[in-house]
């Protein structure tokens, strides 16, 4: 074969790897723009859901404050309740000691 002809043949070869690749490089980027689009609309959501959540927390210490003495109240009772399950747990485990202890 000629040098002439060889120097076609890779010329044409690499031409049309030249166009293969940038045709992929091409696709890629499509797809990496979509994923860009994708992440911005989430990080909009959440910006948008933690100023939301602000603003509740915010009217919630409002209202804590303005009604002070009944959230003592609920935590009072909550705090009570748990108090309860405590000592009920502690006879019931008392009893079964005894139980035991008498066998």
């Amino acid at each position: 074969m000629s040098e002439v002809l060889q120097a076609n043949i890779f010329f044409f070869i690499t031409s049309v790897a030249v166009v293969v690749v940038t045709i992929l490089i091409g696709v890629a980027l499509f797809y990496v723009v979509m994923i860009l689009r994708n992440v911005r609309d989430i990080s909009n959501k959440v910006k948008r859901g933690s100023e939301v959540l602000g603003q509740d927390l915010s009217d919630f210490r409002a209202a804590v404050k303005q009604e002070g003495t009944k959230a003592k109240n609920i935590v009072d009772f909550f705090v009570g309740r748990l108090k309860t399950k405590a000592k009920r747990r502690t006879r019931k485990t008392q009893t079964k000691k005894e139980e035991k202890s008498e066998s």
